[in-house]
């Protein structure tokens, strides 16, 4: 049986003590040198393993958080307005931020509007969200239970999910939307739009706010 003790008095002297078999060797080493071996001995690199598709950033802090963005790769989604079901409801470009810790558990998630690019860049143009639930960009799940995240890449079908959740009134406000309409106007105009009309007539510039701010407001909470 091996023991190894490392003592570092007031004066920065540093001494190891490694016991073998019951027999005690102690030795002396400079301060730069315990350093450099504790920095050998560090694993560098983070796995992320599979990320999902369309992903647009990814950031691990100290404790195991991890923050993710990505795209929604549709521009038609099912959503509900309190009790009335809009199928292939057209959307503007999305996307989603989550933060996820050790546990898989998603604690955050983000909701923005992009410009109509072909090629996101992180200086592509914000837009505000035009319906309820998103404040900013922080999107408020209420009361619902997100799914454990047991892979990183199954946060593809998140937003789906999220989509899918009934909508109210919830941080909803007509500035977000050119025509100044209502909430329920609002979904009975666009229903049977196409999603290039929200470029043109809907949607209100997040000003001075671009795709590389979105993914670092997210990160930092």
């Amino acid at each position: 049986m091996s023991e190894m003790v490392i003592k570092i008095n007031e004066s920065g002297v540093v001494s190891v003590e490694e016991t073998v078999d019951g027999i005690k060797r102690v030795k002396l080493i400079e301060p730069d040198g315990l350093i450099k071996c504790i920095s050998q001995s560090l694993t560098h690199g983070i796995s992320t393993g599979l990320l999902p598709g369309g992903c647009l950033s990814y950031i691990q802090n100290d404790n195991g958080d991890r923050g993710i963005s990505l795209m929604f790769p549709d521009s038609k989604a099912d959503i509900s307005y309190y009790e009335t079901l809009y199928r292939d409801f057209p959307l503007p470009k999305l996307v989603f931020s989550f933060r996820v810790n050790s546990d898989g558990r998603v604690f955050d998630c983000g909701l923005g509007v992009t410009a109509d690019d072909k090629v996101l860049k992180p200086d592509t143009k914000m837009f505000r969200y035009p319906f309820s639930n998103v404040s900013g960009f922080r999107l408020c799940t209420g009361n619902n239970i997100l799914p454990k995240c047991k892979s990183l890449n199954t946060l593809a079908s998140l937003p789906y999910f999220i989509l899918s959740m009934p909508n109210n009134n919830d941080h909803f406000t007509p500035r977000n939307n050119k025509p100044g309409l209502e909430m329920r106007d609002l979904l009975e105009h666009l229903k049977d739009k196409e999603p290039e009309y929200y470029y043109s007539e809907i949607l209100v510039p997040f000003e001075g706010v671009t795709l590389n701010d979105f993914i670092n407001l997210r990160n930092a909470g």
